[in-house]
Parts: C-alpha cells; sequence; structure tokens
C-alpha cells in the first residue's frame, strides 16, 4: 500500500518516464486493422483493433494530440497501468506510441458493452446483478484507494462486461484520476453521479481531493442499477430532488422518505444514506 503522496507520486513520476521513453511513432494503420469504433468523447476515442503482427485483438485508446498534452497522456497511461492488476480493471497492455494527430495506449477488450447499455430505463438490473456489480466495484474502488488513486470519474459508462449477468466487469478510463490528498480548483466527473462538494466547487474554491467523492458516484452508480433513473439531475440545491433527499437527511429520525426513496427497504436506505451522506465525515 502506497503510505504518503510523496510515495505515489513518485511512483508515478517513474511510470511516466519509462512510458515517455519508450514512446515511439508509429503508423496507425501498418500497424493495426481497425474493426470498429467502441465509444469515443472530447479528447479521443477507444476502438477495437487487431495488432497485425500478432493477430491479437484488443481496444485502442486515441487521444486528439490538439486537446492533450504529452504529459497528461502518459499520467493516464501510468495511473492506468498502476492498478490493472486488479481482476475488475481493465488490463493496461505495455504497447504505446503516437502517430502526427494521435497518442494511443492498448487495453483488454470487452465485447460485452458497459453497464449502461444493459441497464432498463426505470427498471434496471435484477438484485443478484447488483449485488455482483456491487461487490466488484467496491473491490476496485478499494484497490485503486489503497495505491493513493482517486478515480473522480465513476459512473455505469466507465464500468465494461466481461461476462453474461455481470459474474465479470472491469472498470476503466482513468484520464481524471488524481492522486489522493492532493487539491483540485475545477470539477471533474459527470454531473449526475458528481458529490455535492465537487459539483459546487468554484473557481475561487479549493478541493481535497478525497476516496469519499468515489463513494458517493458509487451510491449513484447502485441507485441507477436497482431502479434504472437518477436520484436527482444534479447535487445543488435547486435540485428538488436532491434537497428533498438532503431535508430527509438531516431529519431522517423524523420525516419520511422522499417518494422515490420511500419505495426502497430499510437496509437499502440505510445503506444510500452513508454512500450519499452529505457530510463527507459520515460517509461511508
Amino acid at each position: 500500500m502506497a503510505s504518503s503522496i510523496q510515495d505515489v507520486e513518485l511512483i508515478l513520476e517513474g511510470l511516466v518516464s519509462m512510458a515517455s521513453n519508450n514512446l515511439q511513432q508509429l503508423d496507425l494503420q501498418e500497424n493495426f486493422h481497425v474493426i470498429q469504433e467502441l465509444g469515443d468523447g472530447g479528447f479521443g476515442s477507444v476502438l477495437m483493433v487487431k495488432e497485425k503482427k500478432t493477430d491479437q485483438i484488443m481496444a485502442l485508446k486515441v487521444l486528439d494530440r490538439k486537446k492533450t498534452t504529452e504529459f497528461t497522456f502518459l499520467m493516464e497511461l501510468s495511473m492506468s497501468f498502476f492498478v490493472s492488476s486488479h481482476p475488475n480493471i481493465i488490463g493496461t497492455y505495455g504497447t504505446a506510441f503516437k502517430t502526427c494527430d494521435y497518442f494511443a495506449f492498448t487495453q483488454e477488450v470487452s465485447m460485452g458493452g458497459d453497464l449502461f447499455s444493459l441497464v432498463e430505463p426505470n427498471v434496471g438490473l435484477s438484485e443478484h446483478t447488483i449485488k455482483r456489480c456491487a461487490v466488484q466495484i467496491s473491490s476496485a474502488l478499494e484497490f485503486i484507494h489503497s495505491k493513493g488513486l482517486v478515480h473522480l470519474d465513476i459512473k455505469l459508462e466507465n464500468i465494461l462486461v466481461f461476462h453474461k449477468d455481470c459474474h465479470c466487469i472491469k472498470m476503466i478510463d482513468f484520464g481524471l484520476s488524481r492522486v489522493k490528498g492532493t487539491i483540485t480548483r475545477s470539477k471533474s466527473g459527470s454531473t449526475s453521479y458528481m458529490a455535492p462538494e465537487m459539483r459546487q466547487l468554484t473557481d475561487k474554491d479549493a478541493l481535497l481531493v478525497d476516496s469519499t467523492l468515489d463513494v458517493w458516484s458509487f451510491g449513484i452508480v447502485l441507485y441507477s442499477l436497482l431502479t434504472g433513473k437518477f436520484p436527482w439531475q444534479s447535487a445543488v440545491y435547486t435540485d428538488k430532488d436532491y434537497s428533498s433527499f438532503v431535508e430527509w437527511q438531516n431529519n431522517f429520525e423524523n420525516i419520511e422518505p422522499p417518494a422515490p426513496w420511500s419505495k426502497l427497504s430499510p437496509g437499502a436506505l440505510k445503506m444510500f444514506s452513508r454512500l450519499l451522506a452529505v457530510d463527507t465525515n459520515k460517509r461511508s
């Protein structure tokens, strides 16, 4: 287990240096056959490819050089590699390269899509499936946090399915991840999954990067799996669904839970009250 911020930063610095020294210029089309695009985002895309030399099928994460720096790319690669030994975190291979337009590195590929694609709107998944997901996601998060990192973008789309009925799922995308205990001054993550202290961060504020930020997002993931919808659009007091949840959380002994939550069992309510505690000192 990493013992301090300095230890983790030193490890990542070494991995970044090693990756930088080994980063070669390649032609993507000459070395890989592109099978299909698996996903795309603001900074690049993920492709399913076959390496021509070995015929191995893999995922290729491709980042636009106009939108990301080489250091940012190498840091994501290093963080991904640092935690990829866990069975519920995507495997990251040793191949990384740059082209005239992109940075790219290879990872294992999933044919099963992501958790978001499995969830039926307003229905969710079966209880048994959710329990399997909960155990695997929490195990991955515990491992990430033990390594001194915080993911900062836990969401259904960032959890890939490798086995029918979610017997094996894996966390992906460490592009926003940070070292635990450092300071951030900008929002990270997807709005609906974002903890209130992150969502309400302003340009003048500074926020300590802590594992409780991931715990909140984990709670939103579980609620979404259970119900097929988000509990609220954004964790701000102008959102009526969020504000009514906070009111109940502050007075749960005296008032009934709001309508969306009243259908849940007492055990589920207790779990969510800890995962989604507004007070970070009380968050599980």
